[in-house]
């Protein structure tokens, strides 16, 4: 090679490894390994407080859950003088973060529980199949609120499980 080929070459091999894929400022974020050493609810920076509230949880695999339990959600059932007393548990199979974002949207999923347990009929909950299709509701209730707060495409929300259940 001649000696002018040689800086030229040098120059465009630059030139294209300087000219890489643009990295998209609003691509999902994978979460982190949590570590139990880092204070999650109170980020130091803006860097932290932005990865660790809108980044992806992963899934792990291994139950984590989130009780909903005090106090406890109570309604008067529809066209009846009882009253129904439910404690929930909100499992999921993701990480941490997962677990964080449940517990940031927990009044959210309260009130929509209660909108669901309003709709119940005294004769529904004499029903075998009662409890397992109010926990199927519940799921996919607590699955949109996520949603709709969080943005997710997928579900976070593997089970509820009902905890407590007294009808009076």
């Amino acid at each position: 090679m001649n000696r002018l080929a040689r800086p030229l070459l040098l120059t465009m091999a630059l030139f294209v490894s300087a000219c890489g894929e643009e990295v998209d400022p609003n691509a999902p974020i994978m979460c982190p390994d949590f570590d139990p050493t880092v204070k999650y609810d109170k980020p130091s920076d803006a860097a932290s407080r932005t990865l660790w509230n809108q980044c992806l949880p992963r899934d792990l695999g291994e139950a984590g859950y989130h009780p909903i339990e005090k106090p406890a959600l109570i309604v008067k059932l529809k066209d009846s003088r009882k009253m129904m007393q439910l404690k929930f548990s909100v499992m999921t199979k993701y990480d941490f973060f997962a677990l964080r974002r449940i517990a940031t949207h927990e009044q959210a999923l309260r009130a929509a529980f209660t909108e669901r347990m309003l709709q119940v009929t005294e004769a529904e909950t004499t029903d075998p199949t009662f409890r397992e299709t109010m926990r199927a509701d519940l799921k996919t209730i607590a699955n949109d609120v996520i949603k709709q707060f969080e943005g997710y495409d997928f579900d976070i929300v593997e089970q509820v499980l009902i905890t407590s259940y007294v009808v009076e």
